[in-house]
């Protein structure tokens, strides 16, 4: 039999940027243990704006900037704690922060570690304790042991246990598999009967029917429209720079346009992968539309008229119209959609079935915009998960 004093009040799963500030906005009465998956706590916030830390955004509107069925709830998470307040939080702690493009909130170091360091340094000294190379298999329900208050045992893949009160999930769950991510939080959540929104790739460079190679490495100011022609709809439309490679269309305008066709497809209830890609590959075409004037010789050669699968018209600007081939895999893929429904939890981040057991972050069912609104979301959530435990 465990003691009272190995029961630990609260155990987080994943060093990331909401498990970290879990772990800080969590009063320090509370002792705190961090379980890690990789050698250092997170490689991901290292990778965050090209290692840059994009750590939040001037311009939010939930509804506009994230995707997902229940991203109206963000509205209370965000009011609760925003960007602002995130931006006071670097005050306090003399991080400094500048202004970029698209309104984007970036480190004035250009150094992701020094947003790390920060996370780390503040979560130690609020009575947190971060053990690396610790992988979770295992979370299951646990009868109380001698008299204490045990909710939870947590087994790691070297089948070390760990009891505990409370379990904060913070993990990302298949996208990015350089830093580990593999999926199995969808097996634990449905083990507890938790609801899963199925989870789909994030964030997608794009490739389509018509042959761009041409123009590879050639970006272009431009409006995007994804487009339903069964239906009759349009899907999305933004204006931003585009970029050609190879193979793919890329950058943020082109990733947040795959995030909106994942979510539309939610909204048709088409729930299975099989169906979904079934349904793109047969409806949904991109519009390109492109002011000639603002064209490089290069980009302006291969739009002029030509034999080419193109459809296109000359007015005021150029119309190009091609359909959609396929999207990047999961080891590609900068985010994942959907997860645990929003619908599930407690304004507090708790899973109304299972108490004491809370979900952060990607883990949920939203997904976000490049520029920012990843991280936002994760001190939003991850505030409200602090908040419980201060009551």
């Amino acid at each position: 039999m465990k003691e009272k004093n190995n029961i630990i009040d609260i155990i987080i799963i994943w060093a990331g940027a909401a498990g970290l500030f879990s772990a800080i906005n969590i009063p320090k009465k509370y002792k705190k243990l961090i379980l890690e998956k990789n050698k250092n706590p997170w490689v991901k916030i290292l990778l965050s704006g090209w290692e840059r830390a994009n750590v939040s955004n001037m311009d939010i509107e939930p509804e506009r900037d994230y995707f997902g069925q229940n991203k109206k709830a963000l509205k209370s998470i965000f009011t609760r704690y925003n960007q602002w307040d995130i931006m006071s939080w670097f005050a306090e702690n003399w991080i400094n922060i500048v202004e970029e493009d698209r309104w984007r909130l970036i480190l004035e170091s250009w150094d992701s570690k020094e947003l790390l360091n920060i996370l780390v340094k503040k979560a130690r000294e609020n009575n947190s304790e971060i053990k690396c190379e610790n992988d979770v298999k295992i979370i299951s329900p646990q009868p109380p042991l001698e008299g204490a208050i045990n909710n939870f045992i947590v087994i790691t893949e070297t089948w070390k246990k760990y009891y505990a009160k409370n379990v904060i999930v913070s993990s990302w769950w298949k996208s990015f598999f350089q830093v580990g991510t593999t999926g199995e939080w969808y097996n634990f959540a449905e083990n507890f009967w938790i609801n899963i929104i199925s989870p789909h790739r994030g964030l997608c460079w794009i490739s389509t029917k018509t042959n761009f190679s041409e123009l590879s490495w050639s970006s272009i100011k431009c409006n995007v429209e994804l487009f339903d022609k069964k239906n009759n709809k349009n899907i999305y439309s933004e204006t931003w720079p585009l970029l050609f490679t190879h193979f793919w269309l890329s950058w943020p305008i082109i990733f947040n346009t795959a995030n909106a066709m994942w979510e539309y497809l939610n909204k048709l209830n088409i729930l299975s992968e099989k169906e979904k890609i079934k349904y793109i590959l047969e409806n949904i075409f991109i519009k390109i539309n492109i002011n000639p004037e603002t064209l490089t010789k290069k980009v302006s050669k291969f739009f002029s008229p030509h034999p080419s699968p193109l459809l296109w018209e000359e007015r005021e600007y150029l119309e190009i119209i091609t359909w959609i081939q396929d999207w990047r895999s999961w080891k590609e893929a900068k985010a994942t959609g959907w997860g645990i429904d929003l619908n599930e939890l407690d304004k507090f981040m708790q899973s109304k079935k299972v108490w004491w057991l809370f979900f952060v972050w990607e883990v949920c069912d939203i997904l976000w915009k490049t520029g920012g609104f990843n991280l936002q979301w994760a001190w939003s959530s991850a505030y409200c998960c602090g908040e419980f435990f201060k009551k």
